[in-house]
């Protein structure tokens, strides 16, 4: 018996954890880790439509427009390729067959090359012939290679944006009515939007906009964001990362990334797109005083403040606010 009461004496003089303090409701988003929107450049006939039910691994193909035009096109460019191969090909063999001539007529003899008609009307080769033609041969085989590499790569660029991949590992969803057999082909012609949008579904987190400049200067791991489900469920985020984005309206805003659990990803991915509240708090720690907002509202000194500061200033000198939330103030000790 006396132990017990001793145990309970001794847990009752041992500070108790602090619970985190809610700063505040704010309008927040879910959003995946990469959203990549894909569209198509032109009118004309989509095939190669893929099943968007199911996750879908980079690089796989979603959709392929003007298949057959490409294909008639490619047939084209391989014809134009092999007739300038024959061309160039064709005047490398009259080189190589007139570099063998100039070999053969400086094998000759003085008296020899008397009788060889080889060189009658341009005149006999002089000691850079040879170099010459190699030069020659040289630079139409450069040509044809960079021929070949241009036509090819003027083609890619061309037709590569007719064929549409997952630019990663996610999930999609197309953003024009399927036929019901995706396997037939779509006649597209609504390029006022994207064709699909892809999302990379390795990560989701809650964002929110923090334009407070106080609570900007606070240790972010101690955030912590909650969006309230129905059913009494929520998803908790914890603090990943921040970074500046542009907003809508112009300007720049400070934007906090807070990270879901493997096990909310599917309930996350629901949520894409839509509009929702979460409650940011922060953990305090127990080296803080919480004071009620109300009771220093009942404070004497309260009428002849302007503001919270002018107020702890008055009614707890020695502490700074360390936050405002909703309900209470957090006050710490001041630095001496």
């Amino acid at each position: 018996m006396y132990c017990r009461q001793a145990l309970l004496l001794l847990l009752s003089s041992l500070p108790l954890a602090a619970a985190p303090i809610q700063v505040g409701k704010f309008s927040a988003k879910i959003v995946p880790e990469r959203v990549a929107v894909l569209p198509l450049p032109e009118r004309g006939i989509v095939t190669d439509l893929t099943d968007a039910s199911q996750r879908l691994e980079e690089g796989t193909v979603i959709a392929i427009l003007n298949k057959e035009r490409t294909a008639e096109e490619r047939e084209d460019m391989e014809l134009q390729i092999a007739r300038e191969r024959l061309n160039k090909k064709d005047e490398i063999l009259k080189l190589k067959a007139q570099r063998r001539k100039v070999v053969f007529y400086n094998s000759l003899s003085p008296a020899e090359r008397r009788f060889n008609n080889d060189f009658k009307e341009e005149g006999p080769p002089d000691s850079t012939s040879i170099k010459d033609i190699d030069e020659r041969i040289a630079l139409l085989e450069r040509e044809l290679k960079t021929m070949e590499r241009r036509k090819r790569k003027e083609f890619e660029h061309k037709h590569d944006p007719m064929t549409l991949r997952m630019p990663f590992t996610g999930r999609l969803q197309y953003n024009i009515t399927l036929p019901e057999d995706i396997t037939q082909p779509l006649n597209y012609s609504e390029l006022s939007r994207a064709f699909a949008t892809a999302c990379d579904d390795s990560a989701f987190y809650i964002t929110i906009n923090i334009s407070e400049s106080d609570l900007s200067l606070l240790s972010e791991d101690k955030f912590t964001t909650i969006v309230k489900l129905p059913g009494g469920r929520e998803l908790v985020g914890t603090y990943s990362h921040r970074r500046v984005e542009r907003a809508n309206h112009g300007g720049d805003m400070l934007v906090y990334f807070f990270k879901l659990p493997a096990d909310t990803y599917e309930t996350a991915y629901d949520m894409l797109g839509s509009n929702t509240t979460a409650i940011l708090t922060y953990e305090t720690g127990t080296d803080v005083l919480h004071v009620s907002k109300a009771e220093l509202l009942t404070r004497p000194e309260a009428s002849e403040c302007e503001n919270w500061e002018q107020l702890i200033k008055v009614t707890h000198p020695g502490y700074n606010i360390l936050l405002i939330g909703q309900r209470e103030i957090v006050l710490s000790p001041a630095e001496s």
